[in-house]
């Protein structure tokens, strides 16, 4: 549901069924940027006697206005740590966890003041609140204040743009009135990229140094003064988020009792970043008051050096996946300013993400055309429909488009809880649309932390695909783009013979998942990979006549997509590629990599394209062809 306040900010909520997590999305209309995530989470499985509210606030600023300030993985920690403490606070302790997550463009002076007021603001005698900042600080020489940099702040707007320390502190005093306890975790990251000189630049606990809330504020700071506070790739987080993830997930419970106390985890947190930076980072903690215990935790007595990392990309290696784990399905892209005209670009970006990631071997990829067949055979959600297929984490986001410029949010969600594990954000324009697109696959890889190797990544980094209008017309003639909005043509299918059956039968299984099977020397694969060599043949002769026979159904508008794109096209070549196939009950599945290069006739430029397809393959007297695309 949608609802406007005051005509400036609209707020877009999403109720997990069957789950106690509603999620506001607070949305800017002048920009339609998501200004910030607000989370409700209702624990139903609360102890007797829980009582009181978590209240979380966390912040992560990578991306600032300022390209030369960049970090790597600041967004990513605030968003982890949230979801690591929203399950852990789900052990009973509290009858409800409220949180507020902030990332990137979103981290502004006005936005992190407004988070303290107005939403730590209304916790109460018996909340928690926690804080988590990760970003870059830096000290005034002239006061000897220290700043916390939001994302609009530069090198010549750093005490304008940045949150001083003190009034933070202020704030929090504020709030500490009102609550139990609070806890701040500060990971402010080295700064040298500002320009500033060394005495200008600060460890988390020099900015630490200027708080102090009294009676119930504990406090933990990832460095001490001099040292850097490390982002560790290999980690795919900052040490510090690294090491407080661990402790979140029960290494931290010393005594085994689950519960895990602030003590317990800034000990954990103290011992286990210098084991993982070399001796080079040490943090600092401040505690004034008792010890409270934070969560509950399942223990886990594994010793922390034994827990997976995510592994960097690696030399030519072929990595290995358990079976089940690393799966992931692509999503429609919501158009969110509802401009039929650039429809095209939901289901683009589908197919582009599917095609990029179907690259990485580590990677389990279940087609679009697997989701949206048992979503609409179940009558189904999509979560649900993941959830079913086994389906661990779901890439979606939204889009829209200004003039000639197109910005691009991606995210990625865990399927079993629906909550979102990491996003990003690109923006430029719409002729740049591979390129924004490919920098986004590559983020949301990084945040999966699955092991890509040297040739997978460099396979996605190539510059496979170069004319937007052409891609276009490749999609529309297979099918897959929406009608425009003046064309609400419905072809019926030609009957071409073959069942429909065991193509639903199949969407309708858990057991599909796009993974190589045994090679076969059956008479039917030779069949089929003679097709696919005939369907090259007939594209590459142009001969539309010739290719609409080797489909069941082919519309009028999938013939003239594809004589518009041959028209366009001088020396076309097609490459049919990484083919596999899959069986089930009556339906045989083919997927296979379209690779296409031409000059194009009018400006003699050459154009590349690579686009992953899944296709149903019915048998006309024993015959492959591709059956009807189904939407």
């Amino acid at each position: 549901m949608k609802m406007t306040l005051g005509g400036r900010l609209s707020l877009a909520a999403a109720c997990l069924a069957g789950s106690a997590l509603i999620t506001w999305a607070i949305y800017d209309p002048a920009s339609l940027g998501q200004r910030a995530v607000v989370e409700y989470e209702r624990v139903e499985s609360a102890a007797p006697g829980a009582s009181g509210i978590l209240w979380l606030l966390s912040v992560g600023v990578s991306r600032y206005d300022e390209p030369g300030l960049a970090l790597e993985f600041a967004d990513d920690d605030a968003l982890q740590i949230a979801s690591a403490l929203r399950a852990a606070a789900a052990g009973g302790r509290y009858r409800e966890v409220r949180s507020m997550v902030l990332t990137n463009e979103e981290v502004t002076r006005e936005s992190l003041l407004d988070g303290l007021a107005n939403f730590l603001g209304k916790a109460g005698p018996d909340d928690v609140a926690v804080l988590f900042f990760a970003g870059h600080g830096v000290r005034d020489l002239a006061s000897g204040s220290y700043y916390f940099l939001p994302h609009p702040a530069r090198s010549d707007t750093l005490l304008t743009a940045g949150l001083r320390m003190t009034d933070f502190d202020e704030m929090l005093r504020l709030v500490r009135r009102n609550v139990r306890a609070v806890v701040v975790m500060l990971d402010t990251c080295h700064a040298g990229a500002l320009g500033v000189s060394g005495d200008q630049v600060v460890s988390a606990d020099e900015m630490a140094a200027q708080m102090s809330a009294g009676e119930g504020f504990f406090l933990l700071a990832a460095s001490r003064p001099g040292e850097e506070s490390k982002e560790q790739r290999e980690l795919g987080h900052g040490a510090f988020t690294y090491a407080l993830l661990e402790a979140l997930e029960g290494l931290a419970d010393s005594d085994g009792d689950g519960a895990l106390s602030v003590s317990e985890m800034f000990g954990y947190v103290a011992k286990r970043v210098p084991s993982l930076t070399g001796g080079q980072q040490h943090p600092y903690s401040k505690t004034e008051g008792t010890d409270l215990i934070l969560v509950s935790t399942e223990a886990r007595v594994t010793p922390a050096e034994a827990r997976p990392r995510p592994q960097a990309p690696a030399a030519e290696t072929e990595p290995t996946v358990a079976a089940g784990s690393n799966s992931i399905a692509v999503l429609e892209f919501d158009n969110l300013r509802a401009n039929r005209d650039f429809d095209w670009i939901s289901k683009a970006l589908r197919v582009a993400f599917d095609t990029e990631l179907s690259k990485v071997r580590a990677l389990k990829v279940y087609s679009p055309e697997l989701m949206d067949h048992t979503t609409r055979i179940r009558g189904a959600d999509s979560l649900y429909t993941a959830r079913e297929l086994g389906v661990e984490r779901l890439v979606t986001g939204a889009f829209y488009v200004t003039g000639e410029t197109l910005r691009i949010d991606a995210r990625i969600i865990d399927a079993k809880s629906g909550v979102n594990e990491a996003s990003d954000s690109v923006e430029g324009e719409i002729e740049d649309f591979f390129h924004l697109q490919k920098q986004l696959v590559l983020s949301m890889l990084r945040r999966l932390r699955v092991q890509v190797s040297a040739a997978e990544g460099e396979s996605i980094q190539t510059e496979t695909n170069t004319d937007v209008d052409a891609y276009r017309l490749l999609l529309e003639s297979e099918g897959l783009l929406p009608a425009p909005p003046d064309d609400e043509e419905k072809p019926e299918p030609r009957s071409q013979g073959g069942s429909m059956r065991g193509w639903l039968d199949l969407f309708a299984s858990s057991a599909f998942a796009a993974e190589t099977p045994a090679e076969s020397d059956s008479a039917q694969d030779a069949a089929i990979r003679a097709f696919l060599g005939e369907l090259e043949q007939a594209i590459e002769a142009k001969d539309v006549t010739r290719v609409a026979e080797l489909y069941a159904s082919f519309s009028d508008r999938q013939k003239a997509a594809l004589q518009a794109y041959m028209d366009a096209a001088d020396n076309l070549t097609i490459e049919i590629d990484d083919v596999v196939v899959e069986r089930e009950a009556e339906a045989t599945i083919v997927s296979f990599t379209r690779r296409d290069q031409f000059d194009d006739r009018k400006t003699g430029r050459q154009v590349r394209l690579e686009v992953r397809l899944t296709k149903m393959l019915v048998f006309v007297d024993g015959a492959p062809r591709i059956g009807p695309t189904q939407h």
